[in-house]
């Protein structure tokens, strides 16, 4: 076969069940294209023949309806002497099923820009009413300077459309399906969602988070069961990641993230908190140890400041040993010493936050009635607060109260019970409020003095988008928060093309057709070529895709 239609086949790219994609030339512009068939007449079935034509339409109009630069551009639509093709821009790359199928991991900035772009490119069709239902890594494609494309919108369906798929038909590549495409349940962007939360589940772990032998054992996978958790397989990431693919793995999509780029935002923001985190080949999630990442230690408190016993299982646990040893000791004193008088087991004395052990040992029996230390008090109007220092821990000191009803502990939080957090940030100088509360804030890098327990991190700057965390003291006490910078893409595009940019004056290396990424603000666009020249201006909003034509005079 030399020709299809009026392009010429210059090779084969790919062989499916239905169809071959050639790459091709149209000799009417010089332009090498992709050209993908379906041999509509070798199906007998007249009704498989109308619905392999209307899958080639609906690919060739839910795609031709798209001006993205991360989705493919379709030319043109034909059918003739039982061939049905389509026309499309031809990617000089891989897909990144075959990135995954090589033995080295991606790079995690690659796989980030894959999934900002892949976000962006699904959110852009969903804005237009347009969900693909087939998101997977071997639709996804990448262009040689690493530029992501969007192909085969074969069975997209507008969600405005009445058409409903056959009963009992699901569409789909299964292991991507999102529940309510396995259920039959209408689907929206939401379920491309999904099956993006799907793609970088298996890129950062090396599996797939549902898998089965048998097709109904993943379908019900799919819509009943959670996935392993993904820090558990590759121990580079924080627990923070597995909070965001949950999220976006939701089996409900009302609990998924409001768009596919605040899914990937948050997933970027996670990642950036585990530091050192990396991407893993398929299979090398089973040849890990699973392990979670352990939390950064708190930080040393003197032994004068020691937090109050029974605060964790560690501090039980050298209570226990610490009282094993009074009581080995006071044997030995007992068989020098027959005459010392072996005290009651409810009179030996437990080691307190500000008790030494020395003070332990020489700490003479109670007499009378015992009584149970007792946790400092609060400063009164009586007793004014003790100075700072050493000295000043010693002096606050448990104390046994005359008149205290035994038994009783009051309810306090002492010193022991605070950690120092520190914060840094990227970029630093951030704004960071923990808990919602104004008083507690700092700019970062900076550290703050919390109590124990649960608390939130959110950091804000000019030009960011903000970041929250959440965390326990005293599990974690050096925290990190990635700010990623506010952007949007302008596509700029030239009649004729070859024209040089200028953004607010200044020379950009591209020349038209160009798509960049850029912070969010307003610019001023010029191009000119030839000695023509245009102009227009432009306001970038984050996450947003503006296009603009130029059309310079002859």
């Amino acid at each position: 076969m030399e020709r299809i239609g009026r392009y010429r086949i210059v090779a084969e790219l790919g062989r499916g069940a239905v169809g071959v994609v050639y790459r091709a030339l149209d000799p009417a512009i010089g332009r090498t294209i992709a050209l993908k068939t379906i041999r509509v007449a070798e199906f007998a079935d007249p009704v498989e023949q109308a619905r392999l034509r209307e899958r080639l339409l609906r690919e060739a109009r839910a795609a031709g309806a798209l001006s993205h630069p991360h989705i493919v551009t379709v030319y043109d639509v034909g059918e003739e002497e039982g061939l049905a093709w389509i026309a499309m821009e031809f990617v000089a790359g891989p897909t990144l099923e075959q990135l995954l199928c090589g033995p080295r991991p991606l790079e995690p900035e690659t796989g980030l820009r894959i999934w900002r772009q892949t976000a962006s490119a699904l959110d852009y069709a969903h804005g237009k009413g347009i969900v693909h239902r087939d998101v997977k890594p071997a639709n996804i494609m990448l262009h040689d300077d690493g530029t992501v494309k969007i192909t085969d919108f074969g069975i997209a369906r507008d969600v405005a459309s009445q058409q409903v798929t056959q009963v009992g038909a699901v569409l789909g590549t299964p292991c991507y399906m999102s529940p309510e495409q396995v259920e039959g349940r209408p689907v929206d962007g939401r379920s491309d969602q999904f099956s993006l939360a799907v793609i970088a589940y298996e890129m950062l772990t090396g599996q797939k988070p549902f898998a089965a032998e048998a097709l109904p054992a993943l379908l019900y996978k799919i819509a009943h069961e959670e996935p392993p958790a993904a820090h558990r397989i590759n121990p580079s990431l924080a627990w923070q990641v597995d909070v965001v693919l949950r999220k976006a793995l939701a089996k409900d999509p009302g609990e998924r993230y409001e768009s596919c780029s605040a899914f990937v935002r948050a997933l970027e923001g996670a990642c950036r908190a585990s530091r050192r985190w990396m991407l893993l080949p398929r299979g090398a999630g089973a040849s890990l140890p699973t392990a979670e990442v352990k939390p950064a230690a708190p930080p040393r408190v003197p032994a004068d400041t020691a937090l109050a016993p029974g605060r964790s299982r560690g501090r039980q646990l050298a209570a226990v040993t610490l009282l094993g040893i009074l009581v080995a000791v006071g044997g030995v004193v007992l068989w020098k010493n027959p005459r010392v008088t072996s005290p009651a087991p409810s009179e030996i004395a437990m080691p307190t936050a500000a008790t030494s052990p020395e003070e332990t040992l020489s700490r003479p029996s109670p007499a009378g009635p015992r009584r149970q230390a007792l946790a400092p008090s609060p400063p009164t109007a009586e007793t004014s607060p003790p100075a700072s220092g050493p000295k000043a821990v010693a002096a606050s000191a448990p104390k046994a109260v005359a008149g205290e009803p035994a038994g009783q502990i009051p309810a306090q939080v002492g010193v022991s019970d605070t950690a120092v957090v520190l914060v840094r940030t990227s970029p630093p100088g951030a704004t960071v409020v923990f808990d919602r509360d104004p008083s507690k804030s700092c700019k970062s890098p900076c550290s703050l003095t919390l109590p124990h327990g649960r608390h939130t991190a959110s950091a804000s700057l000019a030009g960011y988008r903000p970041a929250l965390r959440i965390f326990e003291v005293p599990a974690e006490v050096d925290l990190f928060l990635y700010l990623a910078p506010v952007t949007g893409q302008i596509q700029i595009v030239s009649d004729p093309p070859g024209a040089t940019i200028l953004l607010n004056g200044s020379l950009r290396r591209e020349t038209t057709p160009a798509t960049l990424e850029l912070p969010a603000g307003k610019y001023t666009v010029t191009v000119s070529k030839d000695g023509r020249k245009a102009e227009q201006e432009v306001e970038i909003k984050d996450g947003a895709f503006v296009r603009i034509h130029f059309a310079l005079g002859q």
